[in-house]
């Protein structure tokens, strides 16, 4: 009688939606806790596996952890001071990295902080999922960056010695970018897709000219990864040569070989810079144009075979020059695809395009590039603000002419009906 009355008095009783959440403080600094190791732990096996079958007595296990720690910090662009020199040019792949890592962590943390996180999983409510507070993101991503300065400063070693103030800033960058995305990704997670809903995180002014310049963006780098697959091909021979050269064995071949892969992103931009007209550099004096290649010792590195020989470069390489054209008109014809605008709107729109793609192509010049090492390896890459400058002018170019052209043609059309009439 008693477990019966029990139960109906337990049945009576409002059951909580989730148990009560612990501090917002206490779950962001767990969240970053728990993206630096979801980051690190990629990074370390394969160096450890390669320690562990291939380089043996040469390095301690100790000087293997400090150097997968390095090579995870490179990631947040945190240079690193070598014998002689320095080396900061960071292959793209390996920004996915820990971008993935506090992207999950964002997105777990939003859902933590949620308090009807469950019943919007299970479909028992209409409620949208909520974003957590501002300062909650912030807090992820100080402490994040705290964590990274910290294995910065524990990293160092003889001749391998992590820059610790470049810690701060890049985690900070890596953390907030991917704590707000994957936060985002929470909060719009039961919206329609209907469209790019991160876009909602910008001001309603700039909105309109994301997704022309995205366009634009991505013919331009797409052009480039084919420009790189395609040279990688015709000189394949030269590639397998210095392959073979290295002799790497099995391990270290595999090893080489995904560290190629993470660098093919830095390639491709640097292809798209040269179809921009400023190139890239390979070393102190050095330059890749579409018309002339001047290149010194190339750094032992299969893929970098595949660079143009020195001197004139064929005729045909002057076709590249249109690609950043191309990538206007792909941001006109995307421009066009709005409703019905005014001329004076629409000109407004391609301004901001190429605003916004002249800051992304510089950001990619810069992150693709940097310096590799100690001496005339300073400086490689393409130039930040050339690039830039040169990308946005030609999206701007291409992408007026789209919009000329779509104000033209209705009033030829106008003119033709009014000829039609005035003969009748």
């Amino acid at each position: 009688m008693s477990s019966l009355l029990d139960r109906t008095v337990g049945l009576s009783r409002p059951v909580p939606l989730a148990a009560p959440p612990s501090s917002p403080l206490v779950v962001a600094c767990l969240a970053a806790s728990r993206a630096v190791v979801t980051g690190v732990v990629p990074v370390v096996v394969p160096v450890a596996i390669a320690w562990i079958l291939g380089a043996g007595g040469q390095t301690t296990w100790s000087q293997t952890l400090r150097f997968s720690a390095s090579l995870w910090l490179l990631a947040h662009h945190v240079g690193l001071a070598v014998s002689g020199g320095h080396v900061g040019l960071t292959p793209m792949g390996l920004f996915a990295v820990p971008l993935a890592a506090c992207w999950f962590a964002g997105r777990r943390l939003a859902r933590q902080l949620d308090p009807c996180a469950e019943r919007i999983d299970a479909g028992a409510t209409r409620i949208s999922p909520r974003a957590p507070k501002r300062w909650v993101l912030l807090a992820f991503a100080l402490a994040y960056s705290a964590m990274v300065t910290v294995i910065a400063l524990i990293a160092a070693m003889p001749g391998l010695s992590p820059v610790a103030w470049q810690a701060v800033p890049g985690g900070l960058a890596i953390g907030m970018t991917g704590g707000v995305l994957g936060a985002a990704a929470w909060r719009y997670s039961t919206a329609p897709r209907k469209g790019w809903t991160l876009a909602r995180l910008l001001p309603m002014a700039v909105r309109p000219w994301l997704r022309p310049a995205l366009g634009a963006v991505t013919t331009w780098l797409a052009v480039g990864l084919v420009t790189v697959t395609a040279l990688v091909v015709l000189h394949g021979d030269r590639v397998m040569d210095v392959q073979r050269v290295l002799d790497a064995g099995l391990v270290g071949g595999v090893v080489l070989t995904l560290g190629e892969l993470l660098l093919l992103p830095n390639l491709a931009v640097w292809a798209a810079a040269a179809s921009s007209g400023p190139g890239f550099a390979l070393g102190a004096g050095t330059a890749v144009t579409v018309t002339s290649s001047s290149l010194g010792p190339v750094p032992t590195i299969p893929v970098l075979a595949a660079l143009p020989a020195n001197g004139p470069l064929p005729t045909i390489g002057l076709m590249l020059l249109a690609v950043p054209l191309l990538a206007g008109v792909v941001a006109g014809a995307l421009i066009l695809q709005r409703p019905p605008e005014t001329f004076a709107t629409r000109l407004r729109h391609v301004a901001g395009t190429s605003l916004l793609a002249t800051g992304a192509a510089g950001l990619l010049a810069w992150l693709s590039g940097g310096p590799a090492g100690p001496g005339r390896l300073a400086q490689v890459g393409p130039d930040l603000l050339n690039t830039g400058a040169a990308f946005g002018a030609e999206v701007a170019l291409g992408a007026v002419l789209v919009v000329l052209a779509a104000a033209a043609v209705p009033d030829l059309a106008v003119r033709q009906r009014s000829r039609r009439h005035a003969n009748s």
